[in-house]
């Protein structure tokens, strides 16, 4: 089950474990893969978050948007058709 809160942020959406990309060091080497994505919000935060997520739901990278949808038009530059579940 995916989590209610990553970071201390509420978890609006989320996607199934997948490949969406990965984050890579300085030197080239990857540093972590991104097998999950989240849109999050923080209490009293009217931004939302795209949270880029490790296997163990770990939040490797995030990106902040003025809306949901502003965040899930950013995440389908990682991966094409992209399934949002409701949390």
């Amino acid at each position: 089950m995916f989590p209610i809160e990553l970071d201390g942020a509420i978890v609006l959406y989320y996607t199934l474990q997948d490949d969406y990309g990965y984050i890579i060091f300085p030197n080239g080497e990857i540093a972590d893969y991104y097998r999950y994505l989240a849109i999050c919000q923080y209490p009293k935060d009217d931004r939302y978050y795209l949270f880029c997520c490790d296997e163990k739901y770990e939040v490797v990278n995030d990106t902040l948007h003025d809306s949901i949808e502003e965040c899930m038009a950013i995440a389908s530059q990682y991966k094409d058709n992209i399934v949002w579940n409701k949390a």
